[in-house]
């Protein structure tokens, strides 16, 4: 948009200034009319579907082959933050712990073996190759601990649960998933005493977070709009936060995303009739008949004391009768309404 406007400006020393009589002006008939300001500019309405960021649409699952033990919450129910979902069992999961448990033992063991003979080699009992193996032991077994944890974790532990095992060398029979964060249900795909597969979702939640509107515009459109500018559909309104460079080959129209600033009632997945509004500055709105092309380029012709001035404008919007321009103009001044075609033919004879 700025581009096109400092290139639209670029354009001003093109035109001459057409000197004209009042009597000439009588004669070619030509009228002229103040402007009027425009502050505003709509396009659409468009189809704009809700949508969510990915991140925010959770499946709840496990790493691991599970059973269902018990289901905490309902389809459609909300819930909170670490609120429990499920209750599984795993077999594998218990086979991972018991490895944990004999990884820290061991380690713990090769730590004092380790220390045993730190003190024997420092008293010369031992060689130093021994002490080396038994510090290679030492970090092995250290290894072997920290492996067994990330497995855990991978496969659905989480710190608290780790500790727990760590501290307490049992097993943690049952684990409970929790949920990530707030939001709501979509839907429960397990029952109570199903056998589950690694991976399978179990559960859908979307999460209480940002809420976007998702359009596509023509491409035409879409180089008058600007990040910030807003989207109106029913009573809400969204701020435009990102705009596609990428245009649909089949459509000829680009991608728009914009935030819903109170997103309550608005319902997901939903397509709504959405309006485009932006805050406009040299901005008028003219008649048709004041636009003329010269060399492809959109001009209109400006009141001044000795006659008319061309000026390059650039067009933002296309009504029935009217257009929205940018232009180097103010509300004060007048611009020619009829004969305009006149107007060209003199401008063009002057720069021959």
């Amino acid at each position: 948009m700025k581009i096109l406007t400092l290139l639209t400006l670029g354009f001003l020393t093109l035109f001459a200034t057409i000197e004209m009589s009042q009597k000439q002006e009588s004669e070619l008939g030509i009228k002229t009319t103040k402007l009027k300001k425009a502050t505003t500019i709509e396009f659409g309405a468009y189809n704009a579907k809700v949508s969510l960021d990915a991140k925010d649409i959770i499946s709840i699952g496990l790493a691991v082959d599970s059973v269902v033990i018990d289901i905490f919450v309902k389809s459609l129910e909300s819930v909170k933050k670490s609120q429990k979902l499920l209750s599984l069992r795993s077999s594998e999961l218990l086979k991972l712990q018991k490895e944990y448990i004999n990884a820290l033992i061991e380690s713990d063991n090769a730590q004092k073996s380790y220390q045993r003979d730190e003190k024997l080699f420092s008293e010369g009992i031992i060689s130093q190759k021994t002490l080396l193996i038994s510090k290679k032991e030492k970090l092995n077994s250290q290894l072997r601990v920290k492996l067994s944890e990330s497995e855990l974790l991978m496969s659905g532990f989480d710190d608290a649960l780790l500790k727990r095992v760590r501290e307490t060398h049992t097993l943690v029979e049952f684990i409970n998933i929790l949920a990530p964060k707030d939001g709501l249900v979509d839907a429960i795909a397990v029952n109570v005493g199903q056998k589950v597969e690694s991976n399978r979702a179990m559960m859908r939640i979307y999460a209480d977070s940002k809420r976007y509107l998702e359009l596509n515009i023509p491409i035409a459109v879409a180089k008058n709009i600007d990040l910030g500018d807003r989207c109106y559909f029913e009573s809400k309104s969204a701020k435009i936060v990102a705009i596609s460079n990428i245009a649909n080959e089949e459509t000829q129209s680009v991608k728009i995303r914009a935030v819903i600033e109170d997103a309550k009632d608005v319902m997901l997945n939903r397509v709504y009739f959405a309006k485009i509004k932006k805050s406009l500055e040299n901005a008028f709105t003219v008649e048709k008949s004041a636009l003329v092309y010269e060399q492809n380029k959109p001009i209109i012709f400006k009141k001044i004391p000795k006659g008319y001035e061309a000026l390059s404008v650039l067009i933002l919007k296309e009504d029935a009768q009217t257009y929205i321009v940018e232009a180097d103009l103010s509300e004060e001044d007048e611009v020619a309404v009829s004969s305009t075609s006149a107007l060209l033919s003199a401008l063009e004879y002057q720069s021959e």
